[in-house]
């Protein structure tokens, strides 16, 4: 009897001791122990810690609107000109003439200063909501990935463009046209839309 109990002590004490050595020898893996090596942790920092935290910064600057090759978020009134200019360069721009639109010459404006100073309340900007503003057939929307791209579109520019045209005898009208505009980071338009007059 006594011998048995010798023997199942014995073995109380190998597996004590052997857990024990299994504990000290995980403890060299633990992070934030001294055993660890400070330089591999350091090297994961500067490789992988440094590079998410950049790309994060530029995604999020990207899905806010932010122009890069700026270094700047272009202003509200920025956004307008070139929307403006957008329109006001084309040669032809659609008419609603008895239920049909018409594409007609237009008789084109000096600048966006000249256009503004006659029309002050002609345009705006609808800040993130565009597709409550547009038809979804007229913009497709754009997907997140687009957005932090920087290919995407945040803001939906909306003016009351004054058309001057001739009409086929000669005669010069005018009608106001809604016209919208999506445009890219840096101005760039992306899609637009056209609705008959107001």
């Amino acid at each position: 009897m006594q011998q048995v109990l010798t023997y199942v002590n014995a073995l109380k004490t190998s597996h004590i001791r052997s857990e024990n050595d299994f504990n000290l020898g995980l403890c060299k893996f633990i992070p934030g122990n001294t055993m660890i090596d400070r330089i591999l942790v350091l090297a994961i920092f500067i490789f992988i810690g440094i590079p998410l935290t950049l790309l994060s910064i530029f995604y999020s600057l990207n899905y806010s609107g932010f122009c890069f090759a700026k270094m700047r978020s272009l202003s509200d009134e920025e956004k307008l000109r070139i929307a403006f200019n957008y329109y006001n360069k084309e040669d032809k721009l659609p008419v609603d003439v008895g239920e049909k639109i018409k594409y007609y010459e237009h008789i084109k404006y000096a600048s966006f200063d000249e256009y503004i100073k006659v029309n002050p309340d002609c345009c705006s900007i609808n800040h993130g909501e565009a597709y409550k503003i547009a038809q979804s057939s007229f913009i497709p929307e754009s997907s997140f990935l687009d957005r932090i791209s920087g290919l995407g579109f945040r803001d939906l520019t909306v003016i009351n463009f004054k058309v001057r045209y001739l009409d086929e005898n000669g005669n010069q009208r005018v009608q106001e046209v809604r016209l919208g505009n999506t445009l890219r980071n840096c101005g760039r338009p992306v899609s637009i839309w056209f609705d008959k007059e107001l």
